[in-house]
Parts: C-alpha cells; structure tokens; sequence
C-alpha cells in the first residue's frame, strides 16, 4: 500500500488516534468480501463493516413456501435432512426456501460458488422466522445436511456471512443476507444475498480502511480507523453494471444511515462511463442536488481509465460537489533502477482521464496497490486503475475529518476538498487537465484545514455551454474568455486576487465576489503553433495563496484544417506526451502509425475520435522502431468527420523521439447492388492526384442490421444465431448519443447456448463494440444477445432504442476474382466498378 505517496505514515506516527476513528466511509461498488482478512476490525477494535446492502437486485432470491416431511427437506431436486435444526428455530413456520444458481452470476472462477470446479450447481437456501427474526439456512459444507448449519441473520443485525465450500476448506466467496418485509405479504419476506463476485469493491474498500491486511500485522489501508457501509450498486454477471437508480437510492441509504448514527460520511464511488457532453449527465446532476442539500457528505470519485486524450474524464467524475480522482503510479512499484524512483517523483498514469471542458480532476494519487480480495480473487491483489485512486482520496478525506472532530472543529465536503487541493505537489510535466492540482500531501492538508479560510465556496461554469467548467477551443481561439463564477457557500463579499501561470491569458486585478454571479472577462493571445495549449488562472482570498478555484482556457490547434497525409516528430522527455491534432473524413479510411527510433525503448500510443472517446478497440498500444510500431488502422465505417487526437506517451524512465505518421486511404471501396450470384464493387478516388493499386476481393461471412427498443431498466434478450461455420461474431452497439447522458450503464452481452458468456462490453459511450472469437462447434447454436440498460433516475420507465448491427465471420474468407482484373488506375475523382461472379455459398 503505496501510503509514503502522501505521507500518511508520518501524520498517522505523529496523531496515530487520527487515523479515520468515528468516520463512515461508504463504498458504493461491486460489494464487499465481509471474511476477507483486514476488513473485519478497525485500528481501535470496532467492527469494520456495519452493514451491506444490495441495491442491485443480483443476489435476490425467489422464495417459496416448503413442506418438510419429518426431518427432510426437497428443494428444487434437492432432498435435505436435518430438517430439525430450523424447527428448532421455528417450530411452525411457515417456512420458505429459494435456489442461487451459479452460471447467470458470471465467469469462473467468481461464479464457482461451492469451490468444485463447475458453474452449474444450483444452491438451496432455507428461510424462517426465529424469536429475533428472519434467518438463513444452507447447506455450505455440502453433507446433504442441515444439522450442524448455523442460522445466518441479516446483517445489519448480527454482522454474520457464510459461504458454500468443500469440506474443511475456507470459502472462495462470503455471502451477507438482507432481510425485508414486503408490503403486499407480510408473512413472507424478501430475500437479497450481497457477494462481490466482481472483486473491484473489496479490493476499494481495503485501499480506504483495510487494517492488517491478510493478517499482516501493521499492513494498512489509507484510514485503519474508519468503519465502512459496503453498498452493492452494480450487478457483476455482464461485467459490473449499475442498475437503474442504484447509485441514488444506495446514497440515499448511506446518508440515512450515517446520519441515524450521527457518523460523519465520506462516499466513494470508484465506478464511470465515458461522457457523449460534459457536464450534461443526469446522474451528476442528481448528486449535485443530494450534495448540496448535504454539505457535509464528502464524495469522492475516479476520473476513469480513457486517457491519455482530452475530455475523458467520464461521469460522475464530471459532477461540481464532489472530488475526481485522477491516477499516479507509485514510485514503490517502479524498478529500483528507475530514476523516477530515485528522484522520489510520481509518474501519471497514461490511462488516467484527463479534462478538457472540465476542469478536471481535481487531484492525483497513488492508482496501483496490492489490497484485499475475495479468496477466489487471490493472486489478484494488485490493481491499478483509477478506481484505486479514488478510495485512497476517500481514506485521507476520513483522516482529515476524524483529525477534526478530535479537535472539535467542523469540516464541510468543501473544506475538505479545498484543503486537499491546496495540498497538492503538480507532476512534473504534467498540467492542470491531466492532474489537478498535483498529489496531496496530507500534512500540509490539515494545515490548510486549520488555516482560516473564507467562509465562501465557488463554481465554475463557461457561459452558453452549461455543464462545462473550462474554457475549450478547437482550432482558433476568441481573444476574450468568459467564466461564470457562481457562490455555493457564504453571502459576505469575498476579495479575490488573481494570478496567471501563463504569460498569454492575463489574469483581472482584484475583485469582490458578492453572493450573485459574477461573469469574468479575460483576454487571451495564444500560440499559433499546432498543439495543445492550456493556460490556468488561480483565485485566492487576499492574504492568502492557498487557491480557491481555478479559471482554465485550452486551445488545440490542429496540424492541419483538412485531411492531408501529415509526418510529425518530437523529442519526449521520461513520461512526457505529444498530442497531435488532425482533420479526418467522414467515412474516409485512414491509418495512424507512432514509432520511435532505432534502439530507442517503446513508447504508448493512443487514438481519440472526436469529442474525446477512445477509438473502438485497442488504445493505449506499445510502439517500437520499425516493424514494431504501433498501428492504427481505421475502416470507412468507423471513420468520423472532425479532428482526432493522436498520443505519444514516453516510457517513464527514458526519452525517446516519436514518428508519427497520418496516411489517409487514396481509394474508397463500397458495394454496390448487384444480381443474386454476383457481388459489385466500385473503387473510388479520394487523392488529389492519380492513384494505382491493386486490391483482394472476397466474402467474410454476413451481418445483419437493426433497430431494437425497450423501457426502463428492462433487460432485453434477442435470439442471437450462430452457425457452425463463424469463426468470430462482431457487435455494434449504437444508441442515441442525446440519451446517453441519461444512463449510467448500458452492459451487452453475448451468450452461447448453454448460457455461459462468450463476450460481454459494457458500454463506455454511446457507440461499443463486442468482439468475440468463437469456440469450434460441429453444429448451428442459437445463442443469447442480453441487452442490460440502467438509468439514473430511480424506478425509471424512459423509452430507448438501439441500432445494431451484427457480423458474422468465417475463417479463412471466401477469395473471389474480379472479371476485370484485380488492378486500378484512377485520376483525380475518377471511380470504376468491378464485379465477380459468387458461387454457391458452402455456409
């Protein structure tokens, strides 16, 4: 646990009872392990969980009334003795039992429930009533028998799991039990079982709170100290979906529970999808309003995984009331030999999102770390990503809120925010959109805490583009930029200084901040030179240098207005990034190709659409000298009108000159309508001067398009066929990118039939793909397409629709031979048409 990043290990040496004692912290995620060793005590000896919940609706379970025979039981085909330890309980009944089936949960190993190598297994359970409430049989240790089984109570009552094993082993997975009394049939209650067959919330919850991890005495999480509420949001068979308005209520459960308990909370949510506007989802503005009418619920979130191009910080990672968390690697993880180790400085994570409309995130911290897992997760512990980011932030906000109710003072989510930002060390390298304000460092944090501060809070927000925090400019740039800032906290005038980091946007002399909105004029000159140039504004209480918010201007400026073959090189330091603008053609297809020089280490490439979001698959790729470069080829189909991103990313420890080349394709094909045995292809010139070639023509298999629709939260499962001759199935899945902002999940899955998942892409953004390389089958199969939306408005029952397309493909393709020949010679917008005759098909 990379805890040196931030230096909590000397704060904690010098206020060791600071340590996140009397804070809440709640994990809205995939669930909690509750038996997973460093999650079942705090530092001072208290329980660690309080209590799991599940607001996802994966672990219900259907229950039935049962009739026992004597002392036997039959359950869904399976006959149970020991019938008399429930009667022990409940001597009348009724009684009721339910069955948990393995395979819908998932992929193995997670779906493996009873540790015997197999997801087909169906598990009874057996409910009643004893005198302190409803309890939970089964048979975990698989004897057949319920004798020497102990009733398992909900578990905000009795903090109790259980887990199916093989006899005298440990389980792979622990389950919690929630309990409910239905309104319509008071006798029969509602049965969830909370599991974290996903693994990410436990591993989330150690990095916050995890004390003596796997038992190792003095292995910590950020706040040893706190207790945790573990929420389950997200439904983890069709890979981690939120359900429709599980964040909501889960944070309404939280602030209820917290506040019954007079705890202080702190909320992580290490969890986002990509956004099609910022600033426009439904879900942050949701948050938005919880938050503000709770001022002291901090919440803390992960910027997303989608760098390193612009605008990618996903949502709720754009919302204003909360912290976004940007990822560092820590240095404890690099070679001893890396000089960024020896030098002590923390190298961004390509991946981790940047902003671009947002100023976003607000901050960094350590993005890898080894943490606790579920027992069918060992050898997993360590993760990186942002989501590991997030909780860590969580951890320091709860030692900073337990170091302030030990000096009886009040701290508000701002203050705590404000207070961690103003504690940040900026990355070498690295700017205000790629991350935040730096690395907190938690010393100079409470020291920011204890500083007077005004009694004031601000927003940002760019006039005419609501949603957006940062100014954005594509291609040229106004001379003037306004803000918006906008009072959150406070009514007394507040003056303000301001200082500018960049000589071409000028900051305005001071200015008294009333409670109405003040809009701010400033003036910009910016380089002409291609690039991306980001100029940053701090605002500060008089007297005082700590920043209050920050006013952000980015200008990117293309290498070229129109699509044109572009050669660019550059020198990049250790960990340093060339972004490179350029002008793309709707359907027109191209090829990006980022090398270094010979004998040079490999770089990361990566290639952004417009808007921001990664190009449909592979991003983020190595790239070596020559043949080793890293390619991106982009089909017509694929390809969209506007100025993609293209990243090179340095190796953290060495520089290196990166070649990037743009090479537009000279000649479009496209099918043309054609007799039944025949297939017509026209080739296109798209070059402003002649062009030859020669091409291949053949059939790889089929695909089929449509529109498909459906309301609310509904899963939706259309017949998918699969013959025996498909080799690979391809998947578009289109929606409305308008819509988007109004999910906050949208999982598609591909299963065979049998039910086991061939492939699942939740959707990061309104346009996914699933690509699936099918198993060898002697016959046609009829799979399963399960389309899985959520939204953010709870109880939801808005309408969508879907446009998709599904392909088919053989292996090898089918080689046809034009009656004209295979070669092309074109003039400038010249097109002819070639045409070969097709046999009988053998699929």
């Amino acid at each position: 646990m990379p805890l040196s990043s931030t230096g909590v290990p000397t704060f904690l040496a010098a206020h060791p009872s600071w340590d996140g004692r009397r804070v809440l912290i709640a994990i809205l995620d995939s669930g909690i392990d509750p038996g997973v060793p460093g999650l079942d005590s705090t530092s001072a000896g208290r329980p660690k969980i309080l209590d799991l919940r599940d607001f996802s609706g994966e672990g219900r379970i259907a229950l039935l009334p049962v009739t026992p025979r004597g002392d036997e039981v039959e359950l869904f085909g399976h006959r149970l003795v020991g019938f008399g330890r429930v009667r022990g309980l409940d001597a009348m009944g009724p009684w009721y039992g339910g069955v948990l089936r393995e395979r819908p949960l998932g992929e193995l190993p997670a779906s493996d429930l009873n540790d015997n190598g197999s997801d087909t297994d169906s598990l009874v359970v057996v409910v009643a009533k004893a005198s302190d409430g409803w309890v939970l049989f089964a048979d975990t240790d698989g004897d057949g028998s319920l004798a020497n089984e102990r009733p398992v109570h909900d578990f905000l009552v009795a903090r109790e799991s259980f887990g199916w094993h093989r006899p005298g082993a440990a389980p792979p997975l622990n389950l919690a039990v929630n309990f409910s009394e239905p309104s319509s049939s008071p006798s029969a209650p509602i049965l969830d079982l909370v599991f974290d067959t996903d693994a990410h919330g436990t591993h989330v919850a150690g990095i916050a709170a995890g004390h003596d991890i796997g038992g190792v005495v003095g292995f910590d999480g950020v706040a040893p100290g706190a207790q945790l509420l573990g929420l389950k949001i997200s439904r983890n068979d069709f890979g981690g979906l939120t359900t429709t308005g599980s964040v909501v209520v889960a944070l309404d459960y939280a602030i209820r529970f917290a506040a019954a308990r007079q705890l202080p909370l702190i909320v992580n949510m290490s969890f986002g999808v990509g956004n099609e506007q910022e600033g426009a989802a439904r879900l942050d503005a949701l948050l938005d309003s919880i938050l503000t009418a709770h001022p002291a619920v901090s919440f803390v979130t992960s910027a997303g995984n989608d760098g390193p191009g612009l605008s990618t910080v996903g949502f709720p990672g754009s919302l204003r009331r909360g912290i976004t968390v940007g990822a560092t690697e820590p240095a404890v993880f690099l070679s001893p030999l890396n000089r960024l180790r020896r030098s002590g400085i923390e190298p961004l994570l390509f991946f981790s999102s940047r902003g671009g409309e947002l100023a976003k995130p607000d901050l960094v911290a350590p993005g890898t770390a080894y943490s606790t897992v579920p027992l069918w997760n060992r050898g997993e512990e360590f993760k990186s990503g942002t989501s590991m980011a997030s909780p860590y932030v969580a951890g320091l906000a709860a030692i900073l809120l337990s170091a302030a109710i030990s000096q009886q003072r009040s701290a508000f989510a701002e203050d705590l925010r404000r207070a961690l930002t103003a504690s940040g060390r900026p990355l070498p390298g690295q700017g205000v959109l790629d991350a935040g304000a730096g690395l907190p460092d938690l010393t100079a944090a409470w020291g920011a805490l204890q500083a007077p501060a005004a009694a004031a809070a601000f927003d940002v927000e760019i006039p005419g583009r609501p949603g957006s925090s940062a100014a954005f400019a594509l291609g040229s740039a106004d001379t003037l930029v306004r803000f918006r800032i906008r009072r959150i906290r406070g009514s007394m005038p507040v003056d303000l200084t301001f200082a500018s980091e960049v000589s071409w946007l000028a900051a305005p002399g001071p200015v008294r901040l009333a409670a109405s909105d003040t809009v701010l004029t400033l003036v910009q000159h910016p380089p002409a030179t291609p690039g991306v140039h980001t100029a940053t504004v701090r605002a500060s209480v008089a007297g005082n240098e700590a920043p209050l918010f920050w006013l952000v201007s980015t200008i990117a400026i293309p290498e070229a207005e129109r699509m044109v073959p572009l050669r660019v090189s550059a020198k990049l330091a250790p960990g340093a990034a060339r972004r490179t603008l350029f002008a793309v053609d709707s359907g027109r297809p191209f090829r990006v190709r980022i090398a270094t020089a010979p004998q040079e280490p490999r770089l990361i490439a990566a290639l952004h659409q417009p808007g921001g979001a990664p190009i449909l698959g592979d991003n983020g790729i190595s790239g070596g000298a020559d043949t080793a470069a890293a390619s991106f080829d982009v089909d017509g189909r694929d390809a969209r009108a506007g100025f993609y991103e293209a990243i090179a990313v340095a190796p953290l420890d060495a520089a290196v000159s990166a070649e990037l080349s743009v090479d537009p394709a000279p000649v479009a094909l496209r099918r043309v309508p054609a007799a039944a045995d025949s297939l017509s292809i026209t080739v296109s010139s798209l070059a402003d001067s002649a062009v030859s070639g020669r091409f291949n023509l053949g059939l790889l298999g089929g695909e089929r398009r449509f529109q498909t629709s459906g309301s609310g939260g509904n899963e939706l499962r259309i017949p998918l066929r699969l013959p025996a001759w498909a080799a690979r199935l391809v998947i578009d899945l289109e929606l409305d990118p308008g819509q988007w902002p109004h999910f906050t999940d949208f999982g598609f899955t591909a299963l065979d039939s049998a039910g086991r998942i061939l492939g699942k892409s939740p959707a990061n953004y309104a346009h996914a793909r699933l690509t699936v390389e099918l198993p060898a089958r002697p016959l046609d199969q009829t799979g399963t397409l399960a389309l899985a939306p959520g939204f953010a408005e709870p109880n939801s029952r808005e309408p969508w629709s879907a446009r998709l397309t599904i392909r088919l493909e053989a292996s090898p393709p089918i080689a046809l031979a034009a009656r004209e020949g295979d070669e092309f010679r074109l003039l400038r917008q010249n097109a002819t048409t070639f045409t070969a005759r097709v046999a009988e098909l053998p699929w």
